[in-house]
């Protein structure tokens, strides 16, 4: 166990606090990351527990359990996939973000529609803070997690934020915060992404009184565990296939590393040689056009930092 990790437990406490002066409603999904901020909130103030997916689907069974292990009151908002594709369309239509992000975020969108409280917590920044993504494992060497953290703390004033602005509410992220990334930061990249990943924070959690068997839940991807994703792929009706080639090959592999979404979904990628093969989907024209450029944006900035390096 790192030696920073008792450190790191009283400052996640800490972090957790700042936001609990009057009731909260907590995006609830059942793993580690949800489960330590609802366990630690439930201490300090009210909680309103909420855990979105499909009837059936991994990440209501994951926090159904999960709360009834730390004795909490959970909501659960079942939905039909229609009626996830139907979300899926006003989300596009109010706040701008790609396609995937449509997918990972709907759960949230549903829940802060549901918020009691006007104060929403969730876990976001957990993954990139503490190495929880499948990616990191696969290519450990050109992993960054400092910059990780600092692209998502510039996405959440348009994607989070803007959520929950619309239904009038406040953010909390209690894993983004400034005392905190820099008490995670002293711990080494490598001790992070071991195991399933996450290993200091799920260390962290034991400590602070968690059962070891949330804390030690595999990751599941919101846009997975809730169904969201598999719900709104089945409405897709429009494709695109584009292939680009490189000078050679280790650049096709760099830029394909660099450009793979964390969980397929819109964007489908095949790499042969100096070639890779793009395969884009999306329900609307509109959205296909949308997918499309942020892919090509994506993938003109690797191909500089590969040419570079």
């Amino acid at each position: 166990m790192s030696k920073n990790v008792n450190e790191l437990a009283k400052t996640i406490d800490n972090s957790v606090e700042r936001f609990c002066d009057n009731p909260v409603t907590i995006s609830f999904s059942g793993g580690v990351d949800s489960a330590l901020v609802a366990y630690l909130a439930a201490k300090k103030c009210k909680v309103q527990l909420i855990a979105v997916g499909t009837v059936g689907s991994h990440d209501i069974e994951a926090a159904k359990t999960a709360a009834k292990e730390m004795n909490l009151e959970l909501e659960i908002i079942e939905m039909k996939p229609e009626e996830m594709v139907k979300e899926g369309k006003l989300l596009a239509a109010t706040v701008k973000m790609s396609e995937q992000e449509i997918e990972f975020m709907l759960p949230f969108w549903v829940v802060a529609k549901g918020a009691k409280n006007k104060t929403l917590l969730c876990g976001q920044g957990a993954d990139e803070l503490f190495g929880g993504y499948q990616r990191f494992r696969r290519e450990p060497e050109k992993v960054n997690l400092k910059k990780e953290v600092q692209d998502l703390l510039k996405r959440i004033p348009e994607r989070e934020e803007a959520i929950v602005k619309e239904f009038e509410l406040k953010l909390g992220c209690p894993y983004l915060d400034k005392e905190l990334i820099n008490v995670a930061e002293k711990i080494s990249t490598e001790e992070k992404i071991s195991g399933i990943g996450k290993k200091p924070l799920r260390d962290a959690a034991i400590i602070l009184g968690l059962s070891e068997k949330i804390a030690n839940r595999e990751k599941k991807a919101a846009q997975y565990g809730s169904g969201s994703q598999k719900a709104i792929r089945k409405s897709k009706k429009h494709k695109m296939n584009i292939t680009l080639t490189f000078e050679n090959e280790k650049i096709a592999k760099g830029i394909e590393f660099s450009t793979s979404p964390e969980n397929i979904g819109w964007v489908k990628l095949e790499h042969s040689g100096n070639e890779i093969k793009v395969e884009i989907s999306s329900s609307t024209i509109e959205g296909l056009k949308r997918t499309m450029d942020d892919f090509l944006e994506c993938a003109t900035v690797a191909y500089q930092v590969n040419i570079e390096q």
